[in-house]
């Protein structure tokens, strides 16, 4: 009994430290921010990211307001070096194209990277994962047809999910969706993210878990691939194409092979020194465009297989697909409807909090794409409005959890040389 008062006393001091000042970190989504200078008055006299004599001016302002990690996308620039580019002269993609051409010509992304971490600042670059694109012939987006589409689906289609029709010549695919079963779509992903980490001397990689690829019909409508059929019927003696299955079972074994592809990130990285980070939507499975594959996040945080674990991190379908009159339905879980899941706040508090700080997995969760501070007029369509009192609750309630590392903010508010 007598050790008691110092039980006590250390999980109070415990808790006193973990309730401190959470780490601010903010999301650049680089070609996003190209056109918000003048379209959105909030963000007037926000500094240009599309120059790069401007990185050192942003760094310090990041700086001077508290920024202590940037994840800073790359993505426009995996469009460039390993898609097809769909993007006409005359347009609606044309000076995006030209902008992105002439900013890596300019050296931009290195100029960033450097002066982001001279300033002191954490430096991650952000890559997409499940975001390959379609050709311009299908319809994969509410107006006009998709901008690019990845060299390597182009030309192996097979690769990416597939849907259960008994014949190769009948297969339909999930454009744009990988199917990590395969060593080569492994590899080939792998490759996208080693083509930055190992050019520019980023402190960490943060895998992103959210596409511009459409919802399936069905949310278990993709998934059958050769390997997948192939490795169920070995253990379960069931043949998925044409038997009735466990479709618990066959989540598993998808998530298992996503499993396996972060242990090979894993190893690449960890040993250039870099740390890992993966966002992901909250819960057990992945939710749309993906489908109900697990989510196999205990895994990855008890095996270490990454540093960093940011919750809320998803596919906004709503804002993406607002036109559409059927997204698409049968998940287990979905963040975006708020379907199968605790409150936000409770699940980090109560489950991903506990687990993370165990094992030694730091712990974030994302504002701006959880989805969770947004209210919608119409409860079925469009993006949602997100006003500063509501991120304000948001942030105030994580604020209090005690086994929360850090907050994943918007940088635009951080942009602008005056506050107002």
């Amino acid at each position: 009994m007598r050790s008691t008062p110092c039980v006590l006393l250390f999980l109070g001091l415990s808790t006193a430290l973990a309730t401190g000042p959470k780490e601010k970190v903010i999301i650049v989504s680089w070609g996003d921010l190209i056109g918000d200078h003048t379209g959105d008055p909030r963000y007037e006299g926000a500094i240009r990211v599309d120059r790069p004599e401007n990185m050192k001016l942003l760094a310090e302002l990041w700086k001077a307001r508290g920024i202590d990690k940037v994840l800073f996308r790359v993505d426009d620039w995996r469009y460039l070096h390993f898609m097809e580019l769909y993007m006409p002269e005359g347009g609606g993609y044309a000076q995006y194209r030209r902008v992105m051409q002439q900013a890596w010509e300019s050296g931009l992304l290195g100029t960033a990277v450097q002066a982001v971490k001279a300033a002191g600042i954490g430096m991650y670059m952000w890559i997409s994962i499940i975001d390959e694109g379609c050709p311009p012939t299908v319809a994969y987006a509410d107006t006009e047809p998709w901008p690019w589409q990845s060299k390597f689906f182009r030309d192996h289609p097979e690769y990416q999910a597939s849907d259960r029709s008994p014949t190769a010549s009948g297969r339909k695919y999930q454009w744009g969706i990988p199917e990590f079963a395969y060593p080569e779509v492994r590899a080939h992903i792998l490759s996208e993210i080693r083509f930055f980490s190992d050019q520019f001397p980023f402190d960490g990689v943060f895998l992103s878990f959210r596409s511009h690829s459409p919802p399936p019909e069905h949310a278990d409508q993709y998934g059958f691939n050769a390997p997948v059929l192939q490795e169920y019927q070995r253990r379960y003696g069931r043949n998925i194409l044409r038997q009735d299955f466990d479709l618990e079972q066959w989540r598993a074994l998808r998530g298992e092979y996503f499993t396996t592809f972060l242990r090979e990130v894993r190893a690449h990285v960890g040993a250039r020194g870099q740390k890992l980070s993966l966002g992901v939507p909250q819960g057990e499975h992945a939710g749309p465009p993906f489908g109900n594959m697990q989510l196999q996040w205990r895994t990855w945080v008890a095996e270490k297989l990454l540093d960093e674990l940011v919750i809320g991190h998803h596919t906004l379908s709503r804002a993406i697909y607002r036109h559409h009159w059927q997204l698409g339905w049968g998940y287990v879980q979905d963040q975006d409807e708020r379907l199968g899941l605790p409150p936000f706040t409770e699940g980090l508090r109560n489950d991903y909090g506990p687990f993370c700080a165990k094992h030694g997995v730091k712990l974030y969760a994302d504002v701006p794409l959880s989805n969770v501070h947004r209210t919608f007029s119409d409860p079925t369509m469009g993006k949602g409005v997100e006003t500063p009192e509501a991120t304000a609750r948001i942030v105030a309630d994580l604020e209090q959890i005690p086994l929360l590392t850090g907050i994943v903010l918007d940088c635009r508010p951080f942009n602008i040389r005056t506050q107002r």
